[in-house]
Protein backbone atom coordinates (compact mmCIF):
# COMPACT_ATOMS: atom_id res chain seq x y z
CA UNK A 1 0.00 0.00 0.00
CA UNK A 2 1.29 2.97 -0.41
CA UNK A 3 2.67 5.27 1.96
CA UNK A 4 -0.12 7.83 2.14
CA UNK A 5 -3.11 5.52 1.64
CA UNK A 6 -1.23 3.64 4.79
CA UNK A 7 -0.99 6.68 6.76
CA UNK A 8 -4.53 7.77 5.73
CA UNK A 9 -6.20 4.59 7.44
CA UNK A 10 -3.63 4.58 10.58
CA UNK A 11 -4.83 8.10 11.02
CA UNK A 12 -8.64 7.26 10.60
CA UNK A 13 -8.00 4.82 13.07
CA UNK A 14 -6.04 7.05 15.76
CA UNK A 15 -8.62 9.33 15.89
CA UNK A 16 -11.76 7.61 15.28
CA UNK A 17 -12.33 7.21 19.09
CA UNK A 18 -12.24 10.88 19.89
CA UNK A 19 -14.14 12.18 16.39
CA UNK A 20 -17.51 11.74 18.02
CA UNK A 21 -18.33 14.70 19.60
CA UNK A 22 -17.13 16.78 16.39
CA UNK A 23 -19.76 14.49 14.33
CA UNK A 24 -22.40 15.21 16.78
CA UNK A 25 -21.40 19.44 16.94
CA UNK A 26 -21.61 19.31 12.89
CA UNK A 27 -24.81 17.21 12.95
CA UNK A 28 -26.38 19.86 15.30
CA UNK A 29 -25.10 23.07 13.46
CA UNK A 30 -25.80 21.89 9.62
CA UNK A 31 -27.09 18.70 10.08
CA UNK A 32 -24.00 17.40 8.35
CA UNK A 33 -22.70 14.93 11.11
CA UNK A 34 -23.77 11.86 9.56
CA UNK A 35 -21.95 13.27 6.37
CA UNK A 36 -19.12 13.62 7.88
CA UNK A 37 -19.31 9.59 9.61
CA UNK A 38 -20.41 8.01 6.05
CA UNK A 39 -17.05 10.17 4.29
CA UNK A 40 -14.91 8.15 6.73
CA UNK A 41 -17.01 4.82 6.43
CA UNK A 42 -16.29 5.41 2.56
CA UNK A 43 -12.23 5.69 3.11
CA UNK A 44 -11.90 2.68 4.83
CA UNK A 45 -13.99 0.76 2.49
CA UNK A 46 -12.36 2.08 -0.31
CA UNK A 47 -9.02 1.43 1.48
CA UNK A 48 -10.08 -2.16 2.09
CA UNK A 49 -11.11 -2.82 -1.16
CA UNK A 50 -7.58 -1.33 -2.84
CA UNK A 51 -5.62 -3.69 -0.39
CA UNK A 52 -7.78 -6.71 -1.28
CA UNK A 53 -7.53 -5.98 -5.41
CA UNK A 54 -3.91 -5.81 -4.71
CA UNK A 55 -3.70 -8.78 -2.91
CA UNK A 56 -6.85 -10.99 -3.77
CA UNK A 57 -5.72 -14.12 -2.29
CA UNK A 58 -6.29 -12.73 0.78
CA UNK A 59 -9.87 -12.05 -0.47
CA UNK A 60 -10.72 -15.68 -1.64
CA UNK A 61 -8.87 -17.46 1.17
CA UNK A 62 -9.80 -15.29 4.47
CA UNK A 63 -12.02 -12.54 4.03
CA UNK A 64 -14.79 -14.27 1.81
CA UNK A 65 -14.59 -17.56 3.72
CA UNK A 66 -15.48 -15.95 7.00
CA UNK A 67 -17.35 -12.62 5.66
CA UNK A 68 -18.97 -13.32 2.94
CA UNK A 69 -21.89 -15.45 4.28
CA UNK A 70 -22.96 -12.85 6.69
CA UNK A 71 -22.30 -10.02 4.30
CA UNK A 72 -24.61 -11.43 1.50
CA UNK A 73 -27.19 -12.46 4.82
CA UNK A 74 -26.71 -8.54 5.65
CA UNK A 75 -27.60 -7.65 1.96
CA UNK A 76 -30.63 -10.08 1.62
CA UNK A 77 -32.15 -8.25 4.56
CA UNK A 78 -31.61 -4.96 3.41
CA UNK A 79 -33.64 -5.61 0.42
CA UNK A 80 -36.45 -6.84 2.36
CA UNK A 81 -36.41 -3.81 4.73
CA UNK A 82 -39.35 -1.87 5.33
CA UNK A 83 -36.82 1.77 5.94
CA UNK A 84 -34.47 0.54 3.30
CA UNK A 85 -32.45 3.75 3.18
CA UNK A 86 -31.99 2.78 7.36
CA UNK A 87 -31.24 -0.95 6.16
CA UNK A 88 -28.63 -0.03 3.22
CA UNK A 89 -27.31 2.53 5.83
CA UNK A 90 -26.50 -0.17 8.68
CA UNK A 91 -25.23 -2.87 5.91
CA UNK A 92 -22.80 -0.24 5.31
CA UNK A 93 -21.69 -0.34 9.06
CA UNK A 94 -21.13 -3.64 8.50
CA UNK A 95 -19.21 -3.74 5.19
CA UNK A 96 -17.04 -1.05 7.33
CA UNK A 97 -16.21 -3.77 10.05
CA UNK A 98 -15.01 -6.28 7.07
CA UNK A 99 -12.68 -3.68 5.71
CA UNK A 100 -11.19 -2.86 9.02
CA UNK A 101 -10.52 -6.42 9.26
CA UNK A 102 -9.36 -7.20 6.17
CA UNK A 103 -6.84 -3.74 5.42
CA UNK A 104 -4.04 -5.06 8.70
CA UNK A 105 -4.34 -8.71 6.86
CA UNK A 106 -2.34 -6.58 4.28
CA UNK A 107 -0.56 -4.23 5.88
CA UNK A 108 0.94 -6.67 8.44
CA UNK A 109 3.93 -8.28 7.18
CA UNK A 110 6.74 -7.73 10.03
CA UNK A 111 6.86 -7.61 13.57
CA UNK A 112 7.18 -4.58 12.95
CA UNK A 113 4.23 -3.82 11.47
CA UNK A 114 2.21 -5.47 14.15
CA UNK A 115 3.41 -3.27 16.60
CA UNK A 116 2.27 0.12 14.47
CA UNK A 117 -0.94 -1.47 14.79
CA UNK A 118 -0.76 -2.21 18.37
CA UNK A 119 0.14 1.36 19.12
CA UNK A 120 -2.29 2.89 16.68
CA UNK A 121 -5.05 1.37 19.02
CA UNK A 122 -3.38 1.96 22.23
CA UNK A 123 -2.87 5.60 21.41
CA UNK A 124 -6.14 6.13 20.16
CA UNK A 125 -7.54 5.66 23.97
CA UNK A 126 -5.27 8.72 25.31
CA UNK A 127 -8.15 11.46 23.74
CA UNK A 128 -10.96 9.72 25.03
CA UNK A 129 -9.24 8.88 28.39
CA UNK A 130 -8.06 12.72 28.75
CA UNK A 131 -11.83 13.57 27.82
CA UNK A 132 -13.07 10.87 30.49
CA UNK A 133 -11.19 12.40 33.35
CA UNK A 134 -12.20 16.48 32.37
CA UNK A 135 -15.43 14.65 32.47
CA UNK A 136 -15.34 13.49 36.01
CA UNK A 137 -13.58 16.25 37.05
CA UNK A 138 -16.55 18.43 35.81
CA UNK A 139 -18.92 16.49 37.30
CA UNK A 140 -17.66 16.93 40.88
CA UNK A 141 -19.64 14.53 42.69
CA UNK A 142 -20.05 10.65 42.92
CA UNK A 143 -21.88 10.12 46.34
CA UNK A 144 -23.79 7.14 46.67
CA UNK A 145 -27.13 8.81 45.27
CA UNK A 146 -25.24 9.61 42.47
CA UNK A 147 -26.54 7.91 38.86
CA UNK A 148 -23.39 9.10 36.76
CA UNK A 149 -22.29 7.09 34.14
CA UNK A 150 -19.05 8.31 32.07
CA UNK A 151 -19.25 8.31 28.48
CA UNK A 152 -16.25 10.10 27.60
CA UNK A 153 -16.15 10.94 24.02
CA UNK A 154 -18.79 7.95 22.91
CA UNK A 155 -22.62 8.39 22.54
CA UNK A 156 -23.52 6.06 25.30
CA UNK A 157 -20.98 4.91 28.25
CA UNK A 158 -21.69 1.15 27.60
CA UNK A 159 -20.43 2.12 24.40
CA UNK A 160 -16.74 3.23 26.82
CA UNK A 161 -16.98 0.85 28.63
CA UNK A 162 -16.67 -2.04 26.06
CA UNK A 163 -14.30 -0.17 24.85
CA UNK A 164 -11.90 0.09 27.80
CA UNK A 165 -12.39 -3.40 28.22
CA UNK A 166 -10.89 -4.02 24.62
CA UNK A 167 -7.93 -1.38 25.60
CA UNK A 168 -6.96 -3.50 29.13
CA UNK A 169 -7.08 -6.57 27.31
CA UNK A 170 -5.02 -5.32 24.69
CA UNK A 171 -2.30 -4.38 27.37
CA UNK A 172 -2.61 -7.88 28.67
CA UNK A 173 -2.01 -9.11 24.99
CA UNK A 174 0.95 -6.76 25.01
CA UNK A 175 2.53 -7.83 28.34
CA UNK A 176 2.38 -11.24 27.70
CA UNK A 177 2.21 -12.01 23.63
CA UNK A 178 5.19 -13.79 22.06
CA UNK A 179 7.55 -12.41 19.36
CA UNK A 180 8.13 -14.59 15.78
CA UNK A 181 11.16 -16.16 17.55
CA UNK A 182 9.08 -17.50 20.44
CA UNK A 183 10.81 -14.61 22.67
CA UNK A 184 8.92 -11.97 24.52
CA UNK A 185 7.39 -10.05 21.94
CA UNK A 186 8.81 -6.46 22.30
CA UNK A 187 5.94 -4.59 20.99
CA UNK A 188 6.35 -1.72 23.55
CA UNK A 189 9.83 -0.87 24.52
CA UNK A 190 10.59 -2.17 28.51
CA UNK A 191 10.54 1.07 30.00
CA UNK A 192 6.85 1.36 29.10
CA UNK A 193 5.51 -2.16 30.56
CA UNK A 194 4.93 -0.51 34.03
CA UNK A 195 3.39 2.17 32.67
CA UNK A 196 1.21 -0.11 30.83
CA UNK A 197 0.31 -1.55 34.54
CA UNK A 198 -0.56 2.12 35.76
CA UNK A 199 -2.53 2.91 32.55
CA UNK A 200 -4.09 0.08 32.51
CA UNK A 201 -5.21 0.85 36.33
CA UNK A 202 -6.90 3.70 35.43
CA UNK A 203 -8.97 2.32 32.89
CA UNK A 204 -10.28 -0.36 35.07
CA UNK A 205 -11.50 2.90 37.61
CA UNK A 206 -13.01 4.25 34.35
CA UNK A 207 -14.75 1.04 33.64
CA UNK A 208 -16.21 0.84 36.83
CA UNK A 209 -17.27 4.50 36.63
CA UNK A 210 -19.25 3.39 33.41
CA UNK A 211 -21.62 1.84 35.56
CA UNK A 212 -22.17 -1.41 32.81
CA UNK A 213 -22.37 -4.13 34.46
CA UNK A 214 -21.94 -6.11 30.71
CA UNK A 215 -18.81 -4.80 30.61
CA UNK A 216 -17.88 -5.68 33.87
CA UNK A 217 -18.54 -9.42 33.38
CA UNK A 218 -16.66 -9.38 30.05
CA UNK A 219 -13.37 -7.54 31.58
CA UNK A 220 -13.95 -10.46 34.43
CA UNK A 221 -13.61 -12.97 31.96
CA UNK A 222 -10.41 -11.83 30.49
CA UNK A 223 -9.23 -11.21 33.64
CA UNK A 224 -9.59 -15.44 34.59
CA UNK A 225 -8.70 -16.57 31.07
CA UNK A 226 -5.79 -14.73 31.86
CA UNK A 227 -5.38 -16.00 35.39
CA UNK A 228 -6.31 -19.95 34.17
CA UNK A 229 -3.23 -20.11 31.63
CA UNK A 230 -0.45 -17.39 32.81
CA UNK A 231 -0.39 -15.40 35.88
CA UNK A 232 -2.80 -17.05 38.93
CA UNK A 233 -2.83 -13.98 40.64
CA UNK A 234 -5.20 -12.44 38.23
CA UNK A 235 -8.00 -15.52 39.70
CA UNK A 236 -7.56 -13.77 42.64
CA UNK A 237 -7.91 -10.26 41.42
CA UNK A 238 -10.98 -11.75 39.47
CA UNK A 239 -12.61 -12.83 42.86
CA UNK A 240 -11.16 -9.99 45.20
CA UNK A 241 -11.73 -7.07 43.22
CA UNK A 242 -15.85 -7.79 42.76
CA UNK A 243 -16.12 -8.48 46.18
CA UNK A 244 -14.44 -4.94 47.51
CA UNK A 245 -16.27 -3.17 44.23
CA UNK A 246 -19.23 -4.09 45.85
CA UNK A 247 -18.29 -1.94 49.33
CA UNK A 248 -18.77 1.14 46.96
CA UNK A 249 -22.85 1.81 47.27
CA UNK A 250 -23.10 3.21 43.26
CA UNK A 251 -21.66 -0.51 42.35
CA UNK A 252 -23.96 -2.50 44.48
CA UNK A 253 -26.60 -0.91 43.64
CA UNK A 254 -26.16 -1.42 39.92
CA UNK A 255 -25.36 -5.20 40.76
CA UNK A 256 -28.53 -5.72 43.17
CA UNK A 257 -30.04 -4.30 40.43
CA UNK A 258 -30.18 -6.99 38.62
CA UNK A 259 -31.93 -8.96 41.35
CA UNK A 260 -35.02 -6.97 41.86
CA UNK A 261 -37.78 -7.68 40.06
CA UNK A 262 -41.18 -6.61 41.58
CA UNK A 263 -43.84 -6.71 38.58
CA UNK A 264 -44.77 -7.05 35.23
CA UNK A 265 -44.65 -3.57 34.08
CA UNK A 266 -41.97 -1.22 33.02
CA UNK A 267 -41.34 1.36 35.83
CA UNK A 268 -41.04 -2.16 38.12
CA UNK A 269 -38.47 -4.50 35.73
CA UNK A 270 -34.70 -4.39 36.08
CA UNK A 271 -32.96 -3.83 32.92
CA UNK A 272 -32.16 -7.47 32.29
CA UNK A 273 -36.17 -8.53 32.96
CA UNK A 274 -37.02 -5.69 30.70
CA UNK A 275 -35.22 -6.83 28.09
CA UNK A 276 -36.28 -10.50 28.36
CA UNK A 277 -39.87 -9.26 27.99
CA UNK A 278 -38.69 -7.37 24.55
CA UNK A 279 -36.67 -9.91 23.33
CA UNK A 280 -39.75 -12.87 23.84
CA UNK A 281 -42.48 -10.28 22.64
CA UNK A 282 -40.20 -10.04 19.49
CA UNK A 283 -39.90 -13.60 18.65
CA UNK A 284 -43.35 -14.61 19.96
CA UNK A 285 -44.69 -11.79 17.00
CA UNK A 286 -42.53 -13.78 14.40
CA UNK A 287 -44.50 -15.33 11.83
CA UNK A 288 -42.75 -19.31 10.38
CA UNK A 289 -42.74 -17.17 7.10
CA UNK A 290 -40.04 -14.76 8.03
CA UNK A 291 -37.79 -17.67 9.68
CA UNK A 292 -34.94 -17.53 7.29
CA UNK A 293 -34.48 -14.22 6.02
CA UNK A 294 -36.37 -12.13 8.62
CA UNK A 295 -38.06 -9.06 8.36
CA UNK A 296 -35.42 -6.95 6.84
CA UNK A 297 -32.58 -5.23 8.06
CA UNK A 298 -32.79 -2.49 11.17
CA UNK A 299 -36.61 -3.81 11.05
CA UNK A 300 -36.96 -4.51 14.97
CA UNK A 301 -36.73 -1.50 16.47
CA UNK A 302 -39.55 -0.19 13.07
CA UNK A 303 -41.99 -3.30 14.20
CA UNK A 304 -41.16 -3.20 18.03
CA UNK A 305 -44.75 -0.72 18.46
CA UNK A 306 -46.74 -3.61 17.44
CA UNK A 307 -45.58 -6.41 19.58
CA UNK A 308 -43.83 -5.05 23.01
CA UNK A 309 -46.44 -4.83 25.66
CA UNK A 310 -44.88 -2.34 28.13
CA UNK A 311 -45.66 1.59 27.86
CA UNK A 312 -43.08 3.54 27.01
CA UNK A 313 -41.28 5.40 23.57
CA UNK A 314 -42.96 4.61 20.73
CA UNK A 315 -39.68 2.05 19.06
CA UNK A 316 -36.66 0.04 21.10
CA UNK A 317 -33.85 -1.12 19.91
CA UNK A 318 -33.67 -5.24 20.42
CA UNK A 319 -30.57 -4.90 22.95
CA UNK A 320 -28.87 -8.18 21.77
CA UNK A 321 -27.06 -8.65 18.59
CA UNK A 322 -28.22 -12.49 18.63
CA UNK A 323 -32.71 -11.68 18.98
CA UNK A 324 -31.84 -8.73 16.35
CA UNK A 325 -29.93 -11.06 13.69
CA UNK A 326 -32.62 -13.75 14.38
CA UNK A 327 -35.52 -10.93 13.84
CA UNK A 328 -34.08 -9.06 11.15
CA UNK A 329 -32.00 -11.58 9.10
CA UNK A 330 -33.98 -15.06 10.12
CA UNK A 331 -31.98 -17.75 10.61
CA UNK A 332 -29.58 -17.31 7.62
CA UNK A 333 -28.07 -14.21 8.90
CA UNK A 334 -27.82 -15.81 12.64
CA UNK A 335 -25.84 -18.78 11.94
CA UNK A 336 -23.72 -17.29 9.13
CA UNK A 337 -22.57 -14.64 12.01
CA UNK A 338 -22.18 -17.55 14.42
CA UNK A 339 -19.91 -18.61 11.40
CA UNK A 340 -17.84 -15.76 11.73
CA UNK A 341 -17.06 -15.67 14.83
CA UNK A 342 -16.57 -19.23 14.97
CA UNK A 343 -14.03 -19.22 12.28
CA UNK A 344 -12.13 -16.23 13.78
CA UNK A 345 -11.57 -18.11 16.94
CA UNK A 346 -10.69 -20.85 14.90
CA UNK A 347 -7.63 -18.70 13.34
CA UNK A 348 -6.43 -17.97 17.16
CA UNK A 349 -6.90 -21.37 18.05
CA UNK A 350 -4.24 -22.39 14.79
CA UNK A 351 -2.21 -19.73 16.26
CA UNK A 352 -1.51 -21.76 19.80
CA UNK A 353 1.58 -22.96 17.98
CA UNK A 354 3.26 -19.75 17.13
CA UNK A 355 2.28 -17.84 20.54
CA UNK A 356 0.29 -19.16 22.94
CA UNK A 357 -0.13 -16.14 24.91
CA UNK A 358 -1.31 -14.09 22.55
CA UNK A 359 -3.88 -16.56 20.87
CA UNK A 360 -5.61 -17.64 24.43
CA UNK A 361 -5.63 -13.91 25.66
CA UNK A 362 -7.18 -12.85 21.75
CA UNK A 363 -9.59 -15.44 22.32
CA UNK A 364 -10.64 -14.23 25.55
CA UNK A 365 -11.55 -10.75 23.73
CA UNK A 366 -13.71 -12.86 21.13
CA UNK A 367 -15.67 -14.41 24.04
CA UNK A 368 -15.90 -11.31 26.02
CA UNK A 369 -17.29 -9.69 22.49
CA UNK A 370 -19.83 -12.51 22.44
CA UNK A 371 -20.79 -12.01 25.82
CA UNK A 372 -21.34 -8.42 25.91
CA UNK A 373 -23.32 -9.22 22.37
CA UNK A 374 -26.06 -10.69 24.45
CA UNK A 375 -26.89 -7.78 26.53
CA UNK A 376 -26.45 -5.20 23.90
CA UNK A 377 -26.93 -3.28 20.18
CA UNK A 378 -22.74 -4.21 19.21
CA UNK A 379 -23.87 -4.00 15.74
CA UNK A 380 -24.67 -0.54 15.78
CA UNK A 381 -21.76 0.67 17.94
CA UNK A 382 -19.65 1.67 14.98
CA UNK A 383 -16.18 3.30 16.76
CA UNK A 384 -16.18 0.11 19.14
CA UNK A 385 -16.32 -2.77 16.57
CA UNK A 386 -13.48 -0.80 14.18
CA UNK A 387 -10.98 -1.43 17.14
CA UNK A 388 -12.03 -4.56 17.71
CA UNK A 389 -11.95 -5.90 14.03
CA UNK A 390 -8.78 -3.64 13.74
CA UNK A 391 -7.52 -5.76 16.24
CA UNK A 392 -8.63 -9.13 15.16
CA UNK A 393 -7.70 -8.72 11.35
CA UNK A 394 -3.83 -7.58 13.24
CA UNK A 395 -4.10 -10.45 15.61
CA UNK A 396 -5.02 -13.15 12.64
CA UNK A 397 -1.76 -11.20 10.28
CA UNK A 398 0.62 -11.43 13.43
CA UNK A 399 -0.15 -15.11 13.89
CA UNK A 400 0.57 -15.47 9.86
CA UNK A 401 3.77 -13.79 10.35
CA UNK A 402 4.80 -15.84 13.48
CA UNK A 403 3.80 -19.06 11.83
CA UNK A 404 6.10 -17.89 8.55
CA UNK A 405 8.86 -17.31 10.81
CA UNK A 406 9.07 -20.39 12.55
CA UNK A 407 8.78 -22.54 9.70
CA UNK A 408 11.50 -19.98 8.25
CA UNK A 409 13.67 -20.69 11.16
CA UNK A 410 13.30 -24.48 10.82
CA UNK A 411 13.78 -24.56 7.39
CA UNK A 412 17.17 -22.77 8.31
CA UNK A 413 18.04 -25.33 10.99
CA UNK A 414 17.31 -28.57 8.69
CA UNK A 415 19.52 -26.46 5.88
CA UNK A 416 22.33 -25.97 8.13
CA UNK A 417 22.13 -29.79 9.86
CA UNK A 418 21.94 -31.33 6.12
CA UNK A 419 25.25 -29.10 5.73
CA UNK A 420 26.87 -29.85 8.46
CA UNK A 421 26.09 -33.82 7.88
CA UNK A 422 27.13 -33.41 4.12
CA UNK A 423 30.48 -31.95 5.29
CA UNK A 424 30.83 -34.30 8.01
CA UNK A 425 30.55 -37.80 5.71
CA UNK A 426 33.05 -39.17 4.02
CA UNK A 427 33.04 -39.59 0.49
CA UNK A 428 31.80 -42.38 -1.44
CA UNK A 429 34.57 -44.58 -2.24
CA UNK A 430 36.99 -42.75 0.11
CA UNK A 431 39.55 -44.76 2.58
CA UNK A 432 37.54 -45.20 6.26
Amino acid sequence: MGHPMRALFFLILLLRASAEPLFEALKADNGAGMGAGAILNALVIMIAAYCLLRQPVLLRRVVLPMWGPFLLAALVAAALAPEPLNALRLFLVQVSYCAVFATPLYLVRTQRDVKTCVHVILCSSLLPVAYALLELGMHGSLSSSDDFRIKSTFTHPNIFAFYLVLMVALILYVQKSLSADGRRARLVAAPMRATLWIYMASLLALLILTRTRSAWGACLLVFMGYGMFFQRRFLLYALAVPLLLLLDPGVRERLLDVASNKGSSGDTLNSYAWRVVLWQAGLEWMQGAHALFGYGLDSFKFYSPRFFPLEGQDSWDPHNVYVQLLFETGLAGLFSYAWLLTRLLRRLRHGMAADRPGSVILMSIVLAYMLTAYFDNMLYYLAFNWYFWFLAGSACAALRVQGRARLRAHAIAQGTAYAFAGAAAPAVGSAP
